[in-house]
């Protein structure tokens, strides 16, 4: 066989044509529909979450997409595999596939061979280590880019994923979070990421119920004033309005977009302390708007009803003209008396899913009926 010799020239021109054999599309693309208050953006370099629950949706055309991460902020930090983070994707509303990334992954071939038109993917950030830093951050899911079929494009996300017209933001420690919401009874409680779906916790079955696109911002350990098991993220009076330690959740002082529903549940690892909740509702108020929904919900063991329900009170005396802030309590449930395993809790304490399912539809029902009280007859 006679050998092939390539010119330095031809070389260049070949290494072009593979370059422009495929679409790279920048993470910056306005098309992409990012879950509100959980991601930190540079530009089009990358968009990054620490916090399990988040995920983006987009369209897209031809027949296929991938997707380009990002893994050096935990490659860098030299973490073991098994604690990288588990992210899920569907496209077009199809079976969803869940995958853990590895050290120096650099893509997720979220679809191939699709019958050339429009379609959609989902890809969510299903569950991340609790004991590792997502304050600095190092325990993140990045996002680059994209890489379509030649001449392919992005587009709005369509039918199931299509984008919803409210926003709601969740604030919480491990329960909000879905942590140990898939542990196994002979498993038991181990943190590992494959005892977490933040995807499946009770915020979810709320945005569905209210129709909202939402941003789940917890963390497992924490409390009003108290770091999280992390032993790097604050509490809540801090971390509400922080993305991470250099990115802030604000702009020009102001929750971006605008909430229409903010929901604190805050108080099963320690209780708020002195005048912790007037403090933040006043804080919230003033970020996001007169017609925002703010819902403090009681942890739902009990835990902390006394001291929520008196600072709910003075914020209430404080802010007489504040008719959209409510309280929520749902009673102390049976299956989380944290006295060890019951029937819908591995632990007594960190609702299984389909608890939080309960949970989620008992949530619905009550601010239905907060913001449409029946008349007197």
């Amino acid at each position: 066989m006679k050998a092939i010799s390539l010119s330095v020239g031809m070389v260049t021109s070949l290494l072009v044509l593979c370059r422009v054999a495929s679409a790279d599309v920048p993470i910056s693309d306005s098309h992409i529909v990012f879950s509100p208050y959980n991601w930190a953006r540079s530009g089009s370099t990358y968009a990054q979450s620490a916090n399990p629950g988040a995920y983006f949706k987009v369209g897209f055309t031809g027949t296929g997409i991938v997707v380009h991460i990002d893994t050096s902020p935990l490659d860098d930090a030299k973490i073991p595999g098994f604690q990288y983070p588990v992210v899920r994707y569907s496209v077009d509303g199809g079976p969803a596939v869940t995958l853990q990334l590895a050290p120096k992954q650099e893509t997720i071939a979220c679809a191939k061979g699709l019958t050339s038109g429009n379609h959609s993917v989902l890809l969510q950030y299903v569950s991340g280590y609790v004991f590792l830093d997502f304050w600095t951050p190092i325990n993140v899911f990045r996002v680059t880019g994209f890489t379509l079929d030649p001449g392919a494009n992005l587009i709005a996300p369509t039918g199931a994923d299509a984008p919803q017209n409210t926003k709601a933001l969740f604030l919480g420690d491990s329960i909000t979070n879905g942590d140990d919401d898939i542990a196994t009874f002979k498993g038991g409680i181990t943190n590992a990421v494959d005892t977490q779906d933040a995807t499946l916790g009770y915020p979810v079955i709320v945005a569905a119920g209210l129709g909202s696109e939402y941003g789940v911002v917890a963390y497992g350990g924490a409390s009003w004033d108290g770091n999280a098991a992390d032993g790097h993220t604050p509490g809540l009076m801090k971390s509400w309005s922080m993305i991470d330690s250099l990115h802030s959740r604000l702009v020009d002082g102001k929750l971006s977009p605008i909430p229409d529903d903010i929901f604190m549940n805050m108080g099963e690892n320690m209780g708020p302390n002195g005048d912790n909740v007037p403090e933040l509702l006043t804080e919230i108020r003033k970020a996001s708007s007169s017609k925002t929904n703010i819902f403090v919900i009681v942890p739902f063991s009990g835990r902390a009803r006394g001291p929520l329900r008196a600072g709910f009170a003075t914020y209430k005396i404080g802010a007489a003209k504040d008719k959209n802030t409510f309280f929520i309590d749902l009673g102390n449930n049976p299956y989380l008396l944290s006295k060890g395993p019951t029937m819908f809790s591995v632990d007594g304490q960190h609702p299984l899913a389909a608890l939080h399912a309960q949970l989620g539809a008992a949530l619905v029902q009550a601010i239905s009926k907060l913001r449409h009280p029946a008349r007197p007859n």
